[in-house]
């Protein structure tokens, strides 16, 4: 089995409730009713948040 380089993040009641609120977004856009699990929400949203500050240092 591979090891995994990943890390826990703690988040707040709030952010977690704000995630299963994009989920369920998500969820209701499906035509079969599936949405990405919170993890991969707030992967998506750290992934974002990284690359917008990045493109600032570059200007």
């Amino acid at each position: 089995m591979s090891r995994q380089n990943v890390k826990p993040v703690l988040l707040s009641h709030e952010q977690i409730k704000a995630l299963g609120e994009i989920r369920e977004q998500h969820r209701k856009a499906s035509s079969v009713g599936v949405a990405p699990t919170i993890h991969e929400i707030a992967r998506g949203l750290i992934d974002k948040a990284l690359e917008s500050l990045s493109d600032g240092a570059k200007a």
